[in-house]
């Protein structure tokens, strides 16, 4: 019968993944175990669905034991009983929680406004137009002040991204929008690069 994850690196349940790989190393030493058997049980008990399930299994697995072939006592003693369904009472429900976790632990933090609008604008100048639509349009989504420099600056570059990312109607709409701008200078922009955005329209 495998061993349990804990039972092969000799810590608690309660053990930290500092702990956990500090044991990983002392049992490479102390080898009482394969190699690969104690890699495995870093595995299981540093990814959390793996590690939910060494936990409720701990509990009701038998302690094996060696026995003399001239002393067969211990079979004496009454079977355990093993009452196992209570011990699963929830288990699916913790392993999707601890997945759960672990998926959020990957996901990248929300980036904030600042950073949207320096990654689109960076995204823009490379070339990765995609992206570059992606990080604009959830600033402008997300920014409330639209008269801002920062703001007004967001949509000139996500027009320049919809040109060259091939979506030049979302490109014309948004600049005829800016021809009526409350900044005159906004309106002068517009109103030049309007005609450039039809001309390419035509020619597609």
């Amino acid at each position: 019968m495998e061993k349990n994850p804990y039972d092969i690196l000799g810590v608690s349940q309660a053990a930290s993944k500092a702990e956990i790989t500090k044991a990983q190393a002392v049992a490479m030493k102390r080898k009482q175990y394969p190699v690969d058997v104690i890699a495995k049980a870093q595995r299981s008990l540093l990814k959390p669905s793996e590690r939910i399930i060494a936990d409720f299994l701990r509990p009701i697995l038998p302690i094996i034991k060696r026995f003399k072939y001239n002393d067969l006592s211990a079979l004496e003693q009454p079977e355990p009983r093993l009452i196992l369904l209570s011990e699963y009472d929830g288990l699916e429900q913790a392993i999707a929680k601890a997945t759960e976790e672990e998926r959020l632990e990957r996901e990248p933090l929300p980036k904030s406004l600042s950073e949207l609008l320096a990654d689109g604008i960076a995204a823009c100048q490379e070339k990765r137009y995609p992206k570059a639509i992606k990080y604009l349009e959830d600033y402008c989504q997300d920014c409330h002040e639209r008269d801002s420099k920062d703001y007004i600056q967001a949509q000139m570059w996500l027009i320049r991204a919809y040109q060259m990312g091939g979506q030049l109607q979302r490109a014309i709409a948004l600049c005829q929008l800016l021809t009526t701008h409350v900044h005159p200078q906004v309106q002068t922009w517009a109103n030049n690069t309007l005609p450039l955005l039809s001309k390419n329209i035509s020619r597609v």
